[in-house]
């Protein structure tokens, strides 16, 4: 996945779609429960790749600087 600053401001500001967390930003997931899909298994598709890159954000302390990007 190629992915500009753009592409990042969209991602972290994704909806989840679904479950527990639905509608908070990608952003905004627990890092337990990215945990939880990296052992069971991203879903497919776009919204897996972005799941991923938050989670590998998140886990190696990238978000930090992220969150001042959020939208209300």
């Amino acid at each position: 996945m190629t992915l500009d600053s753009s592409g990042l401001f969209k991602v972290i500001n994704k909806p989840m779609p679904f479950g527990k967390y639905q509608g908070r930003p990608l952003l905004t997931l627990p890092l337990a429960y990215l945990c939880w899909f990296e052992r069971q298994g991203w879903p497919s598709g776009t919204l897996g790749a972005e799941l991923a890159l938050v989670y590998e954000l998140k886990h190696n302390g990238l978000d930090l600087a992220l969150y001042e990007l959020l939208t209300p």
